[in-house]
């Protein structure tokens, strides 16, 4: 993660609403960059919304999603029917390149909540069999 300042940037959720990174501040984020082209990141989808899920009830931790897909008709039919996630959109890449320099996907970062790289992860991740290790870890950068 180089701990540096995580570039900010405004992107668009499902429902068209601008969200805002530097609003998490105060707050460990995990950003998780993915496309529905990458077969890694339909494999993982199940295991980030369990992670959702966990994540929900812990004050403090959000997990967002940047999907450089066009849109939510295109990523719906690879989350389940209530997903968890919070599936922002960059069809441009102008975060997920542009800012981050992610080129190829899946790819995590985790973000302290004073906005400091921590972590990147690249590549698909196992998140059920460390998802009480990868909680603690989010926890202890509270």
């Amino acid at each position: 993660g180089q701990n540096r300042t995580a570039p900010d940037f405004t992107l668009a959720d499902a429902a068209g609403r601008r969200v805002r990174l530097r609003d998490y501040r105060g707050k460990v984020v995990v950003l998780h960059f993915w496309t529905v082209t990458c077969r890694p990141c339909i494999e993982e989808l199940p295991e980030l919304e369990e992670l959702a899920r966990v994540l929900k009830g812990r004050a403090g931790i959000e997990l967002l999603t940047v999907t450089v897909d066009e849109n939510w008709d295109r990523v719906r039919p690879f989350l389940g029917g209530q997903s968890n996630l919070r599936v922002l959109f960059d069809p441009e890449r102008t975060v997920v390149e542009g800012r981050y320099g992610t080129r190829l996907f899946p790819e995590t970062w985790v973000i302290d909540p004073r906005g400091i790289i921590r972590a990147r992860f690249d590549g698909a991740r196992g998140w059920n069999e460390i998802l009480a290790i990868a909680v603690e870890y989010f926890e202890s950068l509270r």
